[in-house]
Parts: C-alpha cells; structure tokens; sequence
C-alpha cells in the first residue's frame, strides 16, 4: 500500500511486541500515548505535513492532538466512545483542512443488526471481505492475547492499564 505506519504504545514492553510482531517498525513509527507528545513526534516525523489517516481511540486533550495530527484532507477514524458519549467539542477549526471525521461504533458494526438500519448489513459484509481478504494476505493477523477469569478482574485491569 505503501503507507507509513505511526502508532503510540503506553510502555517499552507493548513497544517491543510489536515490534517483534511488525519488524518493518522502527523506533521512529512510535510515540508514547500516555501524553500529547506524540502530536509533535508525528509532525516532525512528517516534516509538518501531518498523515492522511488517524485510527483513534484515545480521548480527550490525546484526541485533539491527534486531530492536530492530520494533514490537509486527512481522515479521522474515531473509535473510541468516550468522547462521543460524552458530547465533548471537537473545536471546528480542525476543518479548515478540509478534513473528514468518523465516529466509528465497533460493537455496532459487529454486534447484531437492528430492523431501523438496513443499510448496515451492506457495511458489515464490506468489512467482513475486506478482514477476510487480509486474512488471506498475510496483512491481517491475530495478536497475542491475554484470557482472566471473573476472579481476576483486578489483575486485568492492571494488565489493560499497564
């Protein structure tokens, strides 16, 4: 596709997985997500220009920086709820890049179709090809995963905040 790939981790640990798991990334395609800093590791990476496409789920003064992030007509993959469900401002400043913003709700894109919106069953069959395709191509694949049992359900909210 010939796209470069920026992602921010919390900690060296998730940063070393993947890049054990994608070893075409290197130190520069990462930035910490724990702060705003990645905004200015992204522009300086890009020279300023921004990047064309933000798959988003931090929230937040995170999710304005990584509205900052875009470059002119980019576009803004939000899939996070926390900022939707709480109607926090987007600021519309961020539009005079002519920039494109989707709310993304991935449990109703996967979960079960409602009767009120047919045109839905059209989208998931898309995206279900498309996840298939990359299945197939090698492009898309499984991570590590970690499985807690009702009983450790604070060992697994330090896992998912570690």
């Amino acid at each position: 596709m010939g796209c470069e790939v920026y992602t921010t981790t919390g900690g060296e640990e998730k940063k070393a997985y993947l890049k054990k798991e994608f070893p075409q990334l290197t130190d520069k395609n990462f930035a910490n997500s724990r702060d705003t800093s990645f905004e200015q590791h992204v522009l300086r990476q890009t020279a300023g220009r921004g990047v064309d496409v933000v798959l988003n789920s931090l929230s937040e003064e995170k999710l304005q920086a990584s509205v900052r992030c875009l470059a002119q007509h980019g576009r803004f993959l939000e899939i996070g709820k926390y900022d939707l469900s709480q109607n926090n401002p987007l600021g519309m400043s961020a539009f005079l890049k002519n920039i494109a913003f989707h709310g993304i709700l991935l449990d109703a894109l996967f979960g079960p179709s409602s009767s009120h919106s047919p045109g839905i069953q059209g989208q998931k069959l898309e995206v279900a090809n498309l996840v298939l395709d990359g299945i197939k191509s090698g492009a898309v694949r499984p991570l590590k995963r970690t499985i807690f049992n009702k009983n450790q359900a604070e060992e697994a909210f330090r896992f998912m905040a570690s």
